[in-house]
Protein backbone atom coordinates (compact mmCIF):
# COMPACT_ATOMS: atom_id res chain seq x y z
CA UNK A 1 0.00 0.00 0.00
CA UNK A 2 2.87 2.69 0.99
CA UNK A 3 4.40 1.89 -2.65
CA UNK A 4 1.02 2.10 -4.04
CA UNK A 5 0.35 5.61 -2.45
CA UNK A 6 3.93 6.58 -3.76
CA UNK A 7 3.21 6.00 -7.19
CA UNK A 8 -0.77 7.80 -6.81
CA UNK A 9 1.03 11.19 -5.67
CA UNK A 10 3.85 10.69 -8.73
CA UNK A 11 1.50 10.20 -11.49
CA UNK A 12 -0.28 13.53 -9.85
CA UNK A 13 3.15 15.29 -10.09
CA UNK A 14 3.71 14.53 -13.29
CA UNK A 15 0.13 15.47 -14.49
CA UNK A 16 0.57 18.99 -12.75
CA UNK A 17 4.29 19.44 -14.46
CA UNK A 18 2.26 18.88 -17.50
CA UNK A 19 -0.33 21.52 -16.81
CA UNK A 20 2.23 23.98 -16.20
CA UNK A 21 4.12 23.65 -18.72
CA UNK A 22 1.13 23.46 -21.38
CA UNK A 23 0.18 26.64 -19.71
CA UNK A 24 3.78 28.42 -20.26
CA UNK A 25 3.84 27.17 -24.06
CA UNK A 26 0.67 29.11 -24.06
CA UNK A 27 1.99 31.70 -22.85
CA UNK A 28 5.17 32.05 -24.65
CA UNK A 29 2.46 31.84 -27.96
CA UNK A 30 0.88 34.53 -26.60
CA UNK A 31 3.70 36.93 -26.18
CA UNK A 32 4.71 35.78 -29.82
CA UNK A 33 1.73 36.63 -31.23
CA UNK A 34 1.31 40.08 -29.73
CA UNK A 35 5.43 40.83 -30.96
CA UNK A 36 3.98 39.77 -34.08
CA UNK A 37 0.93 42.10 -34.35
CA UNK A 38 3.48 45.20 -32.97
CA UNK A 39 5.69 44.39 -35.31
CA UNK A 40 2.80 43.85 -38.19
CA UNK A 41 1.36 47.62 -37.16
CA UNK A 42 4.60 49.49 -36.69
CA UNK A 43 5.63 48.45 -40.14
CA UNK A 44 1.89 49.29 -41.48
CA UNK A 45 2.20 52.69 -39.83
CA UNK A 46 5.74 53.15 -41.66
CA UNK A 47 4.22 51.61 -45.18
CA UNK A 48 1.05 54.82 -44.53
CA UNK A 49 3.20 57.17 -44.77
CA UNK A 50 3.07 59.07 -48.23
CA UNK A 51 3.82 61.41 -50.64
CA UNK A 52 1.90 64.09 -51.67
CA UNK A 53 3.04 66.38 -54.68
CA UNK A 54 2.33 70.42 -55.02
CA UNK A 55 2.51 72.31 -57.98
CA UNK A 56 1.29 72.91 -61.43
CA UNK A 57 -0.15 69.67 -63.18
CA UNK A 58 0.41 67.91 -59.31
CA UNK A 59 -2.15 67.12 -57.14
CA UNK A 60 -2.60 70.07 -55.59
CA UNK A 61 -1.50 73.42 -56.15
CA UNK A 62 -1.49 74.79 -52.88
CA UNK A 63 0.88 73.65 -49.97
CA UNK A 64 -1.39 74.65 -47.38
CA UNK A 65 -3.80 72.50 -49.39
CA UNK A 66 -1.64 69.62 -49.24
CA UNK A 67 -1.06 70.32 -45.72
CA UNK A 68 -4.71 70.09 -44.55
CA UNK A 69 -4.65 66.42 -45.99
CA UNK A 70 -1.94 64.91 -44.97
CA UNK A 71 -1.19 62.27 -41.96
CA UNK A 72 1.59 62.52 -39.28
CA UNK A 73 4.96 61.22 -41.08
CA UNK A 74 3.91 62.10 -44.69
CA UNK A 75 6.09 64.17 -46.80
CA UNK A 76 5.45 66.95 -49.40
CA UNK A 77 7.18 67.42 -52.38
CA UNK A 78 6.55 71.08 -53.69
CA UNK A 79 7.94 71.45 -57.08
CA UNK A 80 9.61 74.27 -59.15
CA UNK A 81 7.11 77.04 -58.87
CA UNK A 82 5.91 80.34 -56.80
CA UNK A 83 3.66 80.21 -54.55
CA UNK A 84 1.47 82.58 -52.79
CA UNK A 85 0.60 81.78 -49.33
CA UNK A 86 0.80 80.68 -45.65
CA UNK A 87 1.26 77.45 -44.43
CA UNK A 88 0.57 76.18 -40.54
CA UNK A 89 2.16 73.19 -39.60
CA UNK A 90 0.90 71.37 -36.88
CA UNK A 91 1.75 67.83 -37.66
CA UNK A 92 4.61 65.47 -38.12
CA UNK A 93 5.50 66.11 -41.59
CA UNK A 94 8.61 66.21 -43.94
CA UNK A 95 8.29 69.16 -46.29
CA UNK A 96 10.58 69.05 -49.23
CA UNK A 97 11.75 71.87 -51.63
CA UNK A 98 12.81 70.79 -55.21
CA UNK A 99 15.19 73.70 -54.51
CA UNK A 100 15.36 77.33 -52.87
CA UNK A 101 16.65 78.50 -56.36
CA UNK A 102 13.27 77.35 -57.57
CA UNK A 103 10.67 77.67 -55.09
CA UNK A 104 9.56 80.36 -53.87
CA UNK A 105 7.01 81.25 -51.17
CA UNK A 106 5.94 84.44 -50.92
CA UNK A 107 3.36 85.99 -47.71
CA UNK A 108 0.36 86.06 -49.10
CA UNK A 109 -0.41 89.19 -46.65
CA UNK A 110 2.50 90.49 -44.89
CA UNK A 111 1.52 90.40 -41.08
CA UNK A 112 1.96 86.90 -41.14
CA UNK A 113 4.58 84.11 -41.07
CA UNK A 114 4.74 81.89 -44.05
CA UNK A 115 5.47 78.75 -42.30
CA UNK A 116 4.22 78.37 -38.98
CA UNK A 117 5.06 75.67 -36.78
CA UNK A 118 3.54 74.40 -33.94
CA UNK A 119 4.77 70.43 -34.45
CA UNK A 120 7.71 68.44 -33.43
CA UNK A 121 9.35 66.49 -36.01
CA UNK A 122 8.65 69.09 -38.54
CA UNK A 123 11.35 68.85 -41.46
CA UNK A 124 11.25 72.10 -43.85
CA UNK A 125 13.81 72.55 -46.73
CA UNK A 126 14.45 73.75 -50.33
CA UNK A 127 12.36 76.77 -50.03
CA UNK A 128 13.07 80.28 -50.59
CA UNK A 129 10.48 82.16 -48.00
CA UNK A 130 10.19 86.20 -48.66
CA UNK A 131 8.00 89.18 -47.79
CA UNK A 132 6.56 88.78 -44.16
CA UNK A 133 7.30 91.74 -43.29
CA UNK A 134 5.27 92.91 -41.37
CA UNK A 135 4.87 94.12 -37.60
CA UNK A 136 7.70 93.30 -34.87
CA UNK A 137 8.90 89.53 -35.25
CA UNK A 138 6.80 88.23 -38.32
CA UNK A 139 9.23 85.67 -40.05
CA UNK A 140 9.63 83.75 -43.01
CA UNK A 141 10.00 80.84 -40.93
CA UNK A 142 8.89 80.69 -37.48
CA UNK A 143 8.65 77.91 -34.51
CA UNK A 144 6.55 77.71 -31.65
CA UNK A 145 7.01 75.91 -28.36
CA UNK A 146 8.52 72.84 -30.76
CA UNK A 147 11.70 70.29 -30.44
CA UNK A 148 13.35 67.98 -33.02
CA UNK A 149 12.72 69.89 -35.89
CA UNK A 150 15.14 70.86 -38.80
CA UNK A 151 15.12 73.58 -40.82
CA UNK A 152 17.80 73.11 -43.28
CA UNK A 153 18.95 74.89 -47.26
CA UNK A 154 16.76 77.57 -47.29
CA UNK A 155 16.38 81.16 -48.22
CA UNK A 156 14.60 82.96 -45.42
CA UNK A 157 15.36 86.53 -47.19
CA UNK A 158 13.67 89.93 -46.87
CA UNK A 159 11.23 89.33 -44.28
CA UNK A 160 11.06 91.07 -40.67
CA UNK A 161 13.37 87.84 -39.55
CA UNK A 162 14.11 85.03 -41.53
CA UNK A 163 14.09 82.13 -39.34
CA UNK A 164 12.50 83.02 -35.53
CA UNK A 165 12.40 80.07 -32.80
CA UNK A 166 10.12 80.98 -29.61
CA UNK A 167 10.62 78.76 -26.78
CA UNK A 168 11.74 75.70 -29.38
CA UNK A 169 14.52 73.55 -28.56
CA UNK A 170 16.97 70.48 -29.63
CA UNK A 171 16.16 71.73 -33.47
CA UNK A 172 18.95 72.26 -36.17
CA UNK A 173 19.17 74.80 -38.68
CA UNK A 174 21.70 74.03 -41.08
CA UNK A 175 23.30 75.50 -44.16
CA UNK A 176 20.10 78.34 -44.62
CA UNK A 177 20.77 81.96 -46.22
CA UNK A 178 18.81 84.37 -44.59
CA UNK A 179 20.09 88.15 -45.84
CA UNK A 180 18.61 91.48 -45.71
CA UNK A 181 15.99 91.17 -43.29
CA UNK A 182 14.80 94.05 -41.21
CA UNK A 183 15.20 92.70 -37.73
CA UNK A 184 17.55 89.62 -37.72
CA UNK A 185 18.42 86.70 -40.14
CA UNK A 186 18.05 84.12 -37.46
CA UNK A 187 16.65 84.77 -33.68
CA UNK A 188 15.88 82.57 -30.38
CA UNK A 189 14.16 83.37 -27.81
CA UNK A 190 13.69 81.48 -24.66
CA UNK A 191 15.46 78.35 -26.72
CA UNK A 192 17.68 75.98 -25.72
CA UNK A 193 19.97 72.95 -27.25
CA UNK A 194 19.47 74.23 -30.57
CA UNK A 195 22.26 73.00 -33.17
CA UNK A 196 22.85 75.77 -36.30
CA UNK A 197 25.80 75.10 -38.92
CA UNK A 198 26.72 76.51 -41.66
CA UNK A 199 24.05 79.01 -42.00
CA UNK A 200 24.70 82.74 -43.57
CA UNK A 201 23.47 85.71 -42.28
CA UNK A 202 24.30 89.05 -43.83
CA UNK A 203 22.88 92.59 -44.42
CA UNK A 204 20.48 92.42 -41.80
CA UNK A 205 20.14 94.66 -38.62
CA UNK A 206 21.63 91.87 -36.56
CA UNK A 207 22.98 88.09 -37.96
CA UNK A 208 21.83 85.74 -35.47
CA UNK A 209 20.63 87.05 -31.77
CA UNK A 210 19.91 84.96 -28.80
CA UNK A 211 17.86 86.07 -25.53
CA UNK A 212 17.39 83.90 -23.07
CA UNK A 213 18.77 81.12 -24.60
CA UNK A 214 21.41 78.87 -23.54
CA UNK A 215 23.29 75.73 -24.15
CA UNK A 216 22.92 76.18 -28.38
CA UNK A 217 25.72 75.62 -30.28
CA UNK A 218 26.91 77.86 -33.33
CA UNK A 219 29.25 76.18 -35.93
CA UNK A 220 31.07 77.61 -39.00
CA UNK A 221 27.99 80.12 -39.43
CA UNK A 222 28.87 83.21 -41.46
CA UNK A 223 27.67 86.35 -40.12
CA UNK A 224 28.79 89.41 -42.42
CA UNK A 225 28.02 92.92 -42.89
CA UNK A 226 25.36 93.56 -40.88
CA UNK A 227 23.67 96.89 -39.61
CA UNK A 228 24.90 95.61 -36.14
CA UNK A 229 26.01 93.13 -34.87
CA UNK A 230 26.95 89.81 -36.30
CA UNK A 231 26.46 87.12 -33.44
CA UNK A 232 24.37 89.05 -30.30
CA UNK A 233 24.27 87.08 -27.13
CA UNK A 234 21.37 88.60 -24.23
CA UNK A 235 21.13 87.10 -20.72
CA UNK A 236 22.25 83.29 -22.55
CA UNK A 237 24.87 81.03 -20.96
CA UNK A 238 26.55 78.13 -21.55
CA UNK A 239 26.66 78.47 -25.30
CA UNK A 240 28.96 77.26 -27.65
CA UNK A 241 30.18 79.56 -30.61
CA UNK A 242 33.08 78.00 -32.96
CA UNK A 243 34.93 78.74 -35.82
CA UNK A 244 32.03 81.29 -37.02
CA UNK A 245 32.87 84.38 -39.22
CA UNK A 246 31.62 87.57 -38.20
CA UNK A 247 33.14 90.39 -40.67
CA UNK A 248 32.29 93.92 -41.84
CA UNK A 249 29.57 94.30 -39.24
CA UNK A 250 28.94 97.86 -38.28
CA UNK A 251 28.68 97.33 -34.41
CA UNK A 252 30.51 94.09 -33.49
CA UNK A 253 31.25 91.07 -34.39
CA UNK A 254 30.34 88.86 -31.38
CA UNK A 255 28.81 90.28 -28.63
CA UNK A 256 27.96 89.28 -25.30
CA UNK A 257 25.67 91.30 -23.01
CA UNK A 258 23.90 91.89 -19.68
CA UNK A 259 24.61 88.05 -18.00
CA UNK A 260 25.86 85.82 -20.79
CA UNK A 261 28.15 84.06 -18.91
CA UNK A 262 29.68 80.29 -19.23
CA UNK A 263 30.19 80.72 -22.91
CA UNK A 264 33.18 78.88 -24.87
CA UNK A 265 33.83 81.40 -28.10
CA UNK A 266 36.49 79.26 -29.74
CA UNK A 267 38.02 79.76 -33.07
CA UNK A 268 36.07 83.09 -34.59
CA UNK A 269 37.47 85.13 -37.14
CA UNK A 270 36.02 88.78 -36.34
CA UNK A 271 37.02 91.30 -38.30
CA UNK A 272 36.73 94.84 -39.96
CA UNK A 273 33.83 95.09 -37.93
CA UNK A 274 33.80 99.13 -37.46
CA UNK A 275 30.95 102.56 -37.54
CA UNK A 276 32.21 105.29 -36.29
CA UNK A 277 35.38 104.38 -34.38
CA UNK A 278 33.19 102.12 -32.51
CA UNK A 279 33.46 98.53 -34.30
CA UNK A 280 34.38 95.82 -31.74
CA UNK A 281 35.89 92.20 -32.56
CA UNK A 282 34.17 90.80 -29.19
CA UNK A 283 32.67 92.49 -26.76
CA UNK A 284 31.85 91.15 -23.21
CA UNK A 285 29.65 93.18 -21.60
CA UNK A 286 28.17 92.04 -17.94
CA UNK A 287 29.11 88.98 -18.33
CA UNK A 288 31.47 86.33 -16.32
CA UNK A 289 33.07 82.98 -16.53
CA UNK A 290 33.64 82.90 -20.26
CA UNK A 291 36.22 81.55 -22.56
CA UNK A 292 37.64 83.09 -25.17
CA UNK A 293 40.64 80.77 -27.26
CA UNK A 294 42.09 80.66 -30.55
CA UNK A 295 40.01 83.55 -31.90
CA UNK A 296 41.14 86.38 -34.72
CA UNK A 297 40.40 89.99 -34.10
CA UNK A 298 41.96 92.41 -36.50
CA UNK A 299 41.33 95.48 -38.24
CA UNK A 300 38.48 96.48 -36.01
CA UNK A 301 38.18 99.49 -34.33
CA UNK A 302 38.56 97.62 -30.84
CA UNK A 303 40.06 93.71 -30.41
CA UNK A 304 37.91 92.87 -27.54
CA UNK A 305 36.45 95.27 -25.04
CA UNK A 306 35.59 93.91 -21.79
CA UNK A 307 32.93 96.03 -19.71
CA UNK A 308 31.94 95.51 -16.23
CA UNK A 309 33.08 91.26 -16.76
CA UNK A 310 35.23 89.50 -14.01
CA UNK A 311 36.74 86.24 -14.12
CA UNK A 312 36.84 85.53 -18.13
CA UNK A 313 39.66 83.28 -19.52
CA UNK A 314 40.88 84.73 -22.08
CA UNK A 315 43.74 82.63 -23.58
CA UNK A 316 45.63 81.57 -27.16
CA UNK A 317 43.73 84.78 -29.42
CA UNK A 318 45.12 86.83 -31.87
CA UNK A 319 44.74 90.89 -31.39
CA UNK A 320 46.03 92.52 -34.46
CA UNK A 321 45.79 95.79 -36.10
CA UNK A 322 43.10 96.86 -34.29
CA UNK A 323 42.85 100.96 -35.30
CA UNK A 324 42.24 101.84 -31.89
CA UNK A 325 43.31 99.51 -29.34
CA UNK A 326 44.03 95.59 -28.94
CA UNK A 327 42.60 95.05 -25.88
CA UNK A 328 40.12 97.76 -24.03
CA UNK A 329 39.36 97.37 -20.46
CA UNK A 330 36.52 99.88 -18.33
CA UNK A 331 34.35 99.88 -15.23
CA UNK A 332 35.68 97.16 -12.79
CA UNK A 333 36.10 94.56 -15.31
CA UNK A 334 38.81 92.59 -13.06
CA UNK A 335 39.90 88.71 -11.94
CA UNK A 336 40.22 88.05 -15.81
CA UNK A 337 42.86 85.76 -16.92
CA UNK A 338 44.65 87.61 -20.17
CA UNK A 339 47.71 85.25 -21.27
CA UNK A 340 49.43 83.75 -23.58
CA UNK A 341 47.94 85.60 -26.69
CA UNK A 342 49.52 87.42 -29.40
CA UNK A 343 48.72 91.18 -29.35
CA UNK A 344 50.71 92.92 -32.04
CA UNK A 345 50.17 96.33 -33.75
CA UNK A 346 47.07 97.62 -32.88
CA UNK A 347 46.25 101.05 -32.39
CA UNK A 348 48.86 103.87 -33.99
CA UNK A 349 52.90 103.64 -33.58
CA UNK A 350 54.97 105.88 -31.84
CA UNK A 351 58.60 106.52 -33.73
CA UNK A 352 59.63 107.87 -30.29
CA UNK A 353 58.90 105.59 -28.07
CA UNK A 354 58.21 102.11 -30.61
CA UNK A 355 55.04 101.42 -29.52
CA UNK A 356 52.00 100.84 -30.59
CA UNK A 357 49.24 103.18 -28.50
CA UNK A 358 47.45 101.23 -27.89
CA UNK A 359 47.90 97.44 -27.80
CA UNK A 360 46.31 97.62 -24.44
CA UNK A 361 44.45 100.10 -23.08
CA UNK A 362 43.19 99.60 -18.92
CA UNK A 363 40.53 102.56 -18.73
CA UNK A 364 39.66 101.38 -15.28
CA UNK A 365 40.96 101.58 -11.17
CA UNK A 366 41.77 98.10 -11.21
CA UNK A 367 45.20 96.25 -12.16
CA UNK A 368 44.91 93.85 -14.76
CA UNK A 369 47.19 90.78 -15.22
CA UNK A 370 48.50 90.47 -18.35
CA UNK A 371 51.53 88.15 -18.82
CA UNK A 372 53.11 85.77 -21.18
CA UNK A 373 51.14 87.54 -23.69
CA UNK A 374 53.54 88.27 -27.33
CA UNK A 375 53.64 91.79 -28.01
CA UNK A 376 56.00 91.61 -31.26
CA UNK A 377 58.76 92.87 -29.20
CA UNK A 378 60.84 90.85 -26.29
CA UNK A 379 62.08 94.49 -25.65
CA UNK A 380 59.95 95.37 -21.90
CA UNK A 381 60.22 99.02 -22.82
CA UNK A 382 58.28 99.09 -26.19
CA UNK A 383 55.89 96.52 -24.74
CA UNK A 384 55.18 98.88 -21.55
CA UNK A 385 55.39 101.81 -23.96
CA UNK A 386 52.37 100.07 -25.81
CA UNK A 387 50.16 99.62 -22.66
CA UNK A 388 47.89 102.77 -21.27
CA UNK A 389 47.60 102.21 -17.75
CA UNK A 390 49.01 104.04 -14.18
CA UNK A 391 52.31 106.03 -16.32
CA UNK A 392 49.58 107.31 -18.82
CA UNK A 393 47.01 108.49 -15.91
CA UNK A 394 46.82 109.62 -12.31
CA UNK A 395 45.10 106.63 -11.10
CA UNK A 396 47.92 104.14 -10.41
CA UNK A 397 45.57 101.12 -9.41
CA UNK A 398 45.30 101.15 -13.76
CA UNK A 399 48.50 98.81 -13.91
CA UNK A 400 48.70 96.39 -16.12
CA UNK A 401 51.26 93.51 -15.15
CA UNK A 402 52.66 92.37 -18.68
CA UNK A 403 56.19 90.88 -17.12
CA UNK A 404 57.37 88.30 -18.04
CA UNK A 405 56.56 88.55 -21.85
CA UNK A 406 56.23 86.34 -24.37
CA UNK A 407 59.78 86.35 -26.68
CA UNK A 408 57.80 85.70 -29.59
CA UNK A 409 54.77 84.98 -31.50
CA UNK A 410 52.27 81.92 -28.55
CA UNK A 411 52.16 79.19 -30.86
CA UNK A 412 48.42 78.19 -29.46
CA UNK A 413 47.18 81.47 -31.11
CA UNK A 414 46.62 82.29 -34.36
CA UNK A 415 49.96 83.76 -35.85
CA UNK A 416 49.91 87.04 -37.54
CA UNK A 417 50.51 86.16 -41.29
CA UNK A 418 52.97 88.92 -42.41
CA UNK A 419 51.66 91.51 -44.57
CA UNK A 420 53.41 92.67 -47.93
CA UNK A 421 55.48 95.77 -47.44
CA UNK A 422 53.62 98.82 -49.30
CA UNK A 423 50.07 97.15 -49.03
CA UNK A 424 48.63 100.53 -47.03
CA UNK A 425 45.09 99.11 -47.42
CA UNK A 426 45.83 95.61 -47.08
CA UNK A 427 44.04 94.72 -49.79
CA UNK A 428 46.69 92.36 -50.97
CA UNK A 429 48.18 93.91 -53.56
CA UNK A 430 50.63 97.08 -54.62
CA UNK A 431 49.07 99.91 -56.40
CA UNK A 432 48.84 103.91 -56.49
CA UNK A 433 46.12 104.07 -54.05
CA UNK A 434 49.00 102.84 -51.78
CA UNK A 435 51.51 104.91 -52.71
CA UNK A 436 49.19 108.16 -52.12
CA UNK A 437 47.97 107.08 -48.95
CA UNK A 438 51.61 106.97 -48.06
CA UNK A 439 52.20 110.16 -49.68
CA UNK A 440 49.40 111.42 -47.30
CA UNK A 441 51.18 109.49 -43.98
CA UNK A 442 54.16 111.42 -44.68
CA UNK A 443 52.95 114.85 -44.63
CA UNK A 444 50.52 114.30 -41.81
CA UNK A 445 47.35 114.15 -43.22
CA UNK A 446 46.62 110.71 -41.76
CA UNK A 447 47.68 108.14 -39.24
CA UNK A 448 50.97 106.61 -39.92
CA UNK A 449 50.67 102.87 -40.45
CA UNK A 450 54.14 101.03 -40.50
CA UNK A 451 52.64 99.02 -43.60
CA UNK A 452 53.87 102.16 -46.10
CA UNK A 453 57.28 102.19 -44.55
CA UNK A 454 59.42 100.71 -47.15
CA UNK A 455 62.90 101.48 -46.16
CA UNK A 456 62.34 100.41 -42.35
CA UNK A 457 63.56 103.50 -40.79
CA UNK A 458 60.29 103.81 -38.60
CA UNK A 459 59.07 106.66 -40.35
CA UNK A 460 56.82 107.52 -43.24
CA UNK A 461 58.57 109.74 -45.58
CA UNK A 462 57.81 110.84 -49.31
CA UNK A 463 60.69 107.66 -50.59
CA UNK A 464 58.78 105.37 -49.11
CA UNK A 465 55.47 106.75 -51.21
CA UNK A 466 57.83 106.62 -54.09
CA UNK A 467 58.70 103.47 -53.41
CA UNK A 468 55.38 101.69 -53.55
CA UNK A 469 54.72 103.72 -56.64
CA UNK A 470 57.92 102.17 -58.41
CA UNK A 471 56.80 98.41 -56.71
CA UNK A 472 53.18 98.98 -58.19
CA UNK A 473 54.64 99.92 -60.97
CA UNK A 474 56.41 96.28 -61.82
CA UNK A 475 53.43 94.69 -60.47
CA UNK A 476 51.55 95.60 -63.34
Amino acid sequence: MPFRHWNFRSCLLKDNIHKVRKRNNMGKLKWRIILVIALWLVFCGMASAVELHVGSGQTYSTIRGAVDVAGDGDVIIVHAGSYTEHVSVAKRLTLLGEGADVVTVTAAVTSEHIFYVAADYVNISGFTVTGATGYYSISGIYLDNVEHCNISDNNASNNDYGIYLQHSSSNTLENNTVNSNDHCGIRMSSSDNNNLANNTASDNSCGIYQVDSSSNVLTENIANSNNNYGIYLQHSSSNTLENNTVNSNNDSGIYLYYYSSNNNIIGNTASNNSDNDEGIGIYVGYSDNNNLEKNTMNLNNYGIHLHYSRNNDITCNLVHKNSDSGFCLTDSSTDNIIEHNNIVENGNYNSTSGGWEWDFYNDQGCIVEARNNYWGTPDNDIVDASIYDDDESTNVYRLVRFYPPAGEPVPCAPIPIPELHGDVNHDGKLSTTDAVLALQMAVGGIDTDLAADMNSDGKITSLDALMILQAAAENI
